[in-house]
Parts: C-alpha cells; sequence; structure tokens
C-alpha cells in the first residue's frame, strides 16, 4: 500500500511538471500565431504577388505563387518576443491603435524594435528591425507587412550583411499583392 501512495505521488508530480512545462509566456503581442495564420491563410489561397528582389542595386520583378511561405516569412517569425530570455527585454508604448517595442538600453538581444498597428484588436501592419553582430559578421534587417482584409497584401524584407573580410552588401525584396 505504501509503494502505491508513492507511485502515485511521484506520477502527480511528473503529470503537474510536465504540463507546467507547456504553459506559453504571451506577455508580447502574439506575433507568431499571428504570422503563423497569415502562413496558413497565404498557403490554401496562393494568391500571385508581384515580387522585386533587388540583388546589386538592379532591381527584377516577377508575378510569382510563393510555394513555402513559411520560409518567405521566417524573418518575420524572428520578431516573435514571447519567449522567455525577452521577458522584461521591452518598453511597451501602447494605445488601441498601435503597440511598440523598443529593445532596453541594458539588453543585447537581436529584434531591436517592433511596431503593430491594429483596428478592433487585428493587427493591420508591422514592421520590425532585428540586428545581430558577432566577431564573423554584422547584420540589420527591416520587416515589414501590411495586411488588408485579415490577409497580408504587402511585405518588405530589405537590409545589410557585412562578413568581416568582405565588404558589406545590401539586399531589399518587396512583394505586392495582385490577386
Amino acid at each position: 500500500m505504501k509503494s502505491s501512495i508513492t507511485i502515485l505521488v511521484m506520477l502527480m508530480l511528473f503529470v503537474s511538471c510536465k504540463e507546467e512545462s507547456t504553459i506559453k509566456i504571451h506577455k508580447y503581442y502574439d506575433l507568431k500565431t499571428a504570422i503563423t495564420n497569415q502562413i496558413s491563410v497565404l498557403d490554401k489561397r496562393k494568391p500571385t504577388f508581384s515580387k522585386t528582389v533587388w540583388s546589386e542595386k538592379v532591381p527584377e520583378t516577377k508575378n510569382v505563387k510563393i510555394e513555402d511561405w513559411s520560409k518567405e516569412f521566417e524573418l518575420f517569425l524572428q520578431t516573435d518576443l514571447n519567449k522567455p530570455a525577452y521577458l522584461n527585454s521591452y518598453e511597451i508604448n501602447q494605445s488601441d491603435s498601435s503597440i511598440v517595442y523598443q529593445l532596453k538600453k541594458s539588453e543585447n538581444l537581436p529584434v531591436k524594435d517592433i511596431k503593430i498597428l491594429l483596428k478592433n484588436n487585428q493587427m493591420t501592419a508591422m514592421e520590425a528591425t532585428i540586428a545581430n553582430q558577432n566577431y564573423l559578421y554584422e547584420t540589420d534587417k527591416h520587416v515589414k507587412m501590411t495586411l488588408a482584409d485579415n490577409v497580408v497584401n504587402y511585405y518588405l524584407i530589405e537590409g545589410t550583411q557585412k562578413l568581416v573580410f568582405g565588404d558589406k552588401k545590401a539586399f531589399k525584396i518587396e512583394a505586392k499583392l495582385i490577386k
């Protein structure tokens, strides 16, 4: 009987610990879910975008149907602030129509700032700055997305990258919904 109680108590402790680890912290706006939802919508609708890519300052524009929205929006997903390490790292300025997160001066995280525009608590636009620097490279990226009728109708990904033994290279991708 004593061993049965011990096993039961240990089982309860194991289950309670396991449940606790799956609790998500959402101190900041849930951009990850919002962007994942957009990926789902775009995967289903398969819209056509006019996409311009600047390489070596020369633009090339094509009408495309994006095959892998998760890959296309990878940088947007990196703006998720609801990570334990980010918990108290941002100053928040919020109104009914916008939320601005600014990295505190005492912090050193890749997401430097985010601005989210809202209408009826739904995201209508977002933009963010992501920057990384170490002894091998330095990157600075700016992402922006706008939505109409709750679906992405425009996005921009631009920035620079510099390797320690190389020149700074700029890149830019801009896409507008056609249909």
